[in-house]
């Protein structure tokens, strides 16, 4: 007899995922849940090149899939120290040279596994600078 199959967002069988009943799972409850430290949990849903045994990496996914977790892209671009979201400012994304370009660097940031973030300067130094600070966390947004 078959096993039926876990739905699409990793819940088993006729079980309603964690985070559909309430807060999204953490990395902490993850860990909990397949019995492991924090650091295994991480080192293994966050890509590490560290080694993890097998036997606690499958104990980790399984319980990631059953929880319904994803993992907080914000939280990891801050242990990285980097992010992966490149932002592109134009002037006008109605121009077809500047469309051009945004195209070409979506597909290109695509290829590499980043997502981008597009703002409009409207040609304006000063919401170029206040855009600018915002992205980078220092200041007032746009």
């Amino acid at each position: 007899m078959t096993k039926p199959a876990a739905s699409a967002d990793g819940a088993a069988p006729g079980r309603t995922p964690r985070h559909a009943r309430g807060p999204a799972p953490t990395l902490h409850d993850v860990a909990r849940e397949a019995g492991v430290s924090l650091a295994t949990a991480s080192r293994v849903l966050n890509g590490s090149e560290r080694k993890v045994a097998e036997q606690y990496r499958e104990r980790v996914e399984t319980a990631a899939a059953a929880l319904g977790y994803t993992a907080n892209v914000s939280a990891q671009a801050t242990a990285r120290g980097m992010s992966p979201v490149i932002a592109l400012l134009v002037a006008d994304i109605a121009d077809p040279y500047f469309g051009l370009i945004a195209s070409g660097v979506a597909r290109g940031a695509d290829e590499h596994g980043l997502v981008v973030t597009i703002a409009i300067t409207e040609r304006d130094p000063a919401r170029e600078a206040r855009i600018v600070r915002a992205l980078r966390g220092s200041g007032r947004g746009a």
